[in-house]
């Protein structure tokens, strides 16, 4: 349990508050997928840690991150005349390039160079990689890119999708690093997705996901920790699935039964986020039709940009199916699995009383993860933060330790791996 103060220094994330100041100030914040920006469309509407943005593509490909409102009689630019390189307020006609200049200043009339070069516009460097496009808000030049396995993968090797969510951005990174609710609210998704074999000690892998005894334990990182689960086998192997948790709002989660599984949480304000998966490979190309990802969709519903709504509103209890449930389904959301996550977060409240909460073995993961924000955040008000020495990249991976081994070995063996 945490105190309320406590709380609110985690949930708040809009303007100046301290959370928000440590996020924008360490790292680079997805915002989009690349497909929601083409070239000439309206400006695309971004709204993150309680501020508004408008972003743009230009014609050869860069992309324009500035302040909504415009920086002349602060007209919201998701207005403007999309001109290609730059915008043009509908207003007066200002004009700013890609870059964050204002570049004409029709009002002005004569010396309208000088002028222009006098005005300041909040402009933000973005960057695309991993299938996404990433935003700088932080002060200063910008970090490095984020220490993910999407970064720096070829082109076609991770395929990303967007979905906005009703509630607060801890409640999604808590529901990523929530070991236990696999077997409970995704019960009815596990024998789609467990691999067909049998395990070396002859059971049934989707079973044993479901009954076996769970021990669980947290590693710290550099970047973040290892929550990693361990299910004991009848023949005495041990199933070990090692979920990674990337400050601040990213998690890295064993693939089901192959590929990996990224999941980011990023503000919008202290009531909405968004909800970045993004299913990657080093060895083979992913998109939309690969296995791993299909194993999920129970629907055949697969929209990128909105890709695990809700149903109906709470009043209709987000549409559950009691029916379905009644003829076996667990939870009563059969279209993917991450669908079921939205709706238990929503259904927590926009922004979780967690002075209120019980818990259980199984939260050790959430309890630490909580406790490094919380130490991040007064590191950041006495200015000693360090910066992640470098090492390998982390990632999600499971892996069946045999009969008679020590499950540290084969951790300390990972590092970094793919997963086909």
């Amino acid at each position: 349990m945490i105190t309320a103060q406590q709380n609110e220094l985690l949930t708040r994330v809009g303007g100046d508050a301290p959370m928000s100041r440590l996020i924008r100030s360490s790292t680079w914040v997805p915002f989009a997928l690349p497909t929601q920006l083409k070239p000439y469309d309206a400006p695309m509407k971004v709204r993150l840690f309680g501020a508004d943005y408008v972003a743009w593509r230009a014609p050869d490909g860069r992309v324009g991150f500035v302040d909504q409102a415009c920086p002349h009689r602060r007209v919201s630019l998701a207005l403007v005349r999309n001109e290609g390189c730059a915008i043009r307020c509908i207003f007066h006609g200002w004009a700013i390039d890609v870059t964050g200049k204002v570049v004409e200043a029709p009002s002005q009339g004569a010396d309208q160079a000088d002028f222009c070069a006098r005005v300041e516009v909040a402009h933000h460097p973005t960057r695309e990689a991993g299938d996404l496009v990433w935003v700088w808000l932080g002060e200063g030049l910008p970090a490095e890119m984020p220490r993910l396995p999407i970064v720096g993968l070829p082109e076609g090797h991770a395929w990303s999708t967007v979905t906005k969510v009703a509630c607060n951005w801890l409640q999604g990174l808590e529901g990523g690093l929530d070991t236990f609710h696999i077997q409970a609210l995704h019960a009815s998704w596990i024998e789609r997705l467990s691999p067909p074999k049998k395990s070396s000690g002859g059971a049934d892998p989707a079973k044993m996901l479901l009954t076996s005894p769970l021990t669980y334990i947290v590693e710290p990182t550099e970047l973040g920790l290892s929550a990693i689960a361990l299910r004991s086998y009848p023949n005495g192997s041990t199933l070990m699935r090692v979920t990674q948790y990337i400050r601040p709002f990213s998690v890295l989660i064993p693939g089901y039964p192959t590929g990996s599984t990224l999941t980011m949480s990023v503000p919008v304000d202290d009531e909405n986020y968004l909800f970045f998966l993004v299913y990657f490979s080093a060895r083979e190309k992913v998109d939309e039709n690969w296995p791993p990802l299909r194993r999920i969709v129970g629907n055949d519903r697969v929209v990128r940009e909105d890709f695990a709504p809700l149903l109906a509103d709470e009043a209709a209890n987000y549409g559950q199916d009691r029916a379905l449930m009644a003829a076996g389904h667990y939870s009563g959301f059969p279209g993917n699995l991450f669908e079921e996550d939205t709706v238990v977060q929503v259904a927590m409240g926009r922004i979780a009383d967690r002075t209120r909460e019980h818990l259980s073995a199984s939260d050790v993961a959430i309890v630490q993860m909580r406790a490094q924000l919380l130490r991040a955040l007064r590191e950041a008000e006495a200015d000693d933060i360090g910066s992640a020495a470098p090492g390998a990249d982390p990632l999600g991976f499971e892996v069946m330790v045999p009969p008679g081994a020590d499950w540290r070995d084969a951790f300390a063996g990972q590092g970094r791996r793919d997963v086909a």
